[in-house]
């Protein structure tokens, strides 16, 4: 089947009636055109694309599907009219393309919020009109960029009344050229120019002026190279003295100055420079106040941090020497223990003296490197902190069980003070006597061998008659059988003696 046109009509986000039309064709070709007249393009491939396929034309989308598909009559075209008045008449797909289409592709010229499924899997009917009004802002935002790289390649005369692409990226590629040399604070603008100039599209995510911005700041490299140089560095500078969201007069001065500090500007005005040197200054003063005040406070709470840090050592060194013991079972607070190596590592105060006359050149301290709006890591100290006491809490807890017990309490009168301290949960006592010597000791205490006493060998028995086999179904009645056989012992002998500690 031939290509088809089909006019639609959609209104913008103003209310205005926008003509576009939708494209079917058997399947994409890179010289599928666009009518001048169509504020919007959206084509419909009935068969999926190839891999690389791209799209440069603003206001053009090209759907395809994941598998081939037929879009016959089916699609409703008798409906489709130029929609003045309310809601334009939606577009038909069978319910086969609109599945297809869905897991499909939809490509643009420049990235969309709209995905293929949000589009074709809506309410059983293809989004178009959600579609052509998104392309309808691409559209727009691309022709403001391509009017605001006129306007600056063509001053001081009048820019064009119409500004076109291709002639547009042919003036570009004319002003590269008489670039002998890029300073490496034009290098990332001039590439960016050389990608339009090459046949990229402009990046509708940054505005108009930025592309304005860049062709300014290409011509002031040939006609104003000083200033040219000295707005660079100033423009820098701003960029790095980001004001926080707590400075609000800042936050207000800094963007003021970075709009009067526009290579636009210098392009038309030269002379503007000393204009522009001053609101910099100004700004640079309040900075450098709000800075070094931030800084000093920065610097106490660190410290203060660190204290803490270093008062909580002593716990941290006690629960690493419990956790070499195997008796008492996995080791405990792992993650803690490294992550209080790591902030142990990254907590240091600032010593740097001489910050004043340093933000005269860097909008950052060279040592620490804070910005306004950067606090010390105090609620994550504070977390580790007590992940750690929590740990030490159980490692104390496992040593007080009652068969720990029995076998330290051989161990003299360092063993008994031990323990007074472990059963009373004394952490600041644990900590003073627990040295390598007496973990050696506790280590080799756990490590002696538990012999099997006559009353485990008969409970053991009478339980296996009992329950030769244990299923899952058969837990239940398996814990009460023990829990009878152990209260019968018990009764009948007052104690039962399940092991005997080796000395």
């Amino acid at each position: 089947m031939a290509e088809r046109r089909l006019p639609f009509a959609v209104q913008d986000d103003e209310g205005v009636s926008r003509r576009g039309e939708v494209v079917i064709v058997p399947a994409w070709r890179d010289d599928v055109a666009t009518s001048p007249d169509a504020a919007f393009t959206i084509v419909l491939s009935e068969r999926p694309l190839n891999n690389g396929t791209r799209i440069r034309t603003p206001g053009l989308a090209l759907c395809a599907p994941a598998e081939p598909t037929r879009l016959g009559p089916a699609i409703g075209e008798s409906r489709v009219a130029y929609a003045t008045n309310g809601d334009p008449p939606p577009i038909r797909l069978p319910r086969r393309a609109l599945d297809s289409y869905a897991v499909g592709v939809v490509l643009t010229a420049h990235p969309l919020t709209l995905t293929a499924r949000e589009v074709f899997a809506s309410n059983g009917k293809a989004d178009l009109e959600s579609l052509a009004r998104a392309l309808l802002i691409d559209g727009r935002t691309a022709d403001r960029s391509w009017r605001a790289l006129d306007a600056v390649l063509s001053f001081p005369n009048e820019s064009s009344k119409l500004a076109r692409p291709d002639a547009l990226r042919v003036r570009l590629r004319r002003l590269l050229k008489e670039i002998d040399s890029t300073p490496a604070y034009a290098a990332s603008a001039i590439e960016r120019l050389r990608a339009i100039a090459d046949g990229a599209e402009p990046n509708i995510v940054e505005t108009p002026g930025s592309l304005a911005e860049d062709a300014a700041l290409a011509r002031c490299v040939i006609e104003h190279a000083e200033g040219a140089r000295e707005l660079a560095s100033l423009r820098a500078y701003l960029a790095g003295a980001q004001p926080g969201t707590q400075q609000h007069e800042l936050i207000v001065d800094h963007a003021s100055t970075r709009e009067r500090l526009s290579f636009v500007a210098l392009l038309s005005e030269p002379h503007s420079l000393g204009g522009m040197r001053a609101a910099f200054e100004s700004f640079r003063a309040a900075y450098a106040r709000a800075y070094v005040e931030h800084h000093a406070s920065y610097v106490r709470a660190t410290a203060q941090l660190q204290r803490a840090i270093d008062d909580a050592k002593p716990f941290a060194v006690a629960l690493e020497r419990l956790n070499v013991l195997r008796g008492l079972g996995r080791p405990a607070g792992v993650a803690a223990l490294r992550e209080y190596a790591s902030l142990g590592r990254e907590i240091a105060p600032c010593t740097r003296a001489d910050l004043r006359e340093f933000l005269h050149h860097t909008p950052r301290c060279a040592d620490c490197n804070v910005a306004l709006d950067d606090e010390t890591p105090r609620e994550q100290a504070q977390d580790v902190v007590r992940r750690l006491r929590r740990a030490l809490e159980r490692q104390q807890a496992r040593l007080a069980t009652e068969t720990i017990r029995r076998i330290l309490a051989r161990g003299g009168e360092r063993i008994e003070q031990f323990l007074q301290i472990v059963q009373a949960s004394d952490q600041a006592g644990l900590v003073r006597v627990l040295d390598d010597e007496l973990i050696a000791f506790v280590q080799d205490l756990l490590e002696q061998p538990v012999s099997i006493t006559t009353d485990a060998v008969h409970l053991i028995d009478a339980f296996a008659r009992a329950h030769p086999v244990v299923r899952p179904d058969d837990v239940d009645a398996a814990v009460e059988t023990m829990r009878t056989l152990l209260t019968e012992r018990a009764t009948s002998q007052g104690e039962v003696r399940l092991a005997n500690e080796s000395t």
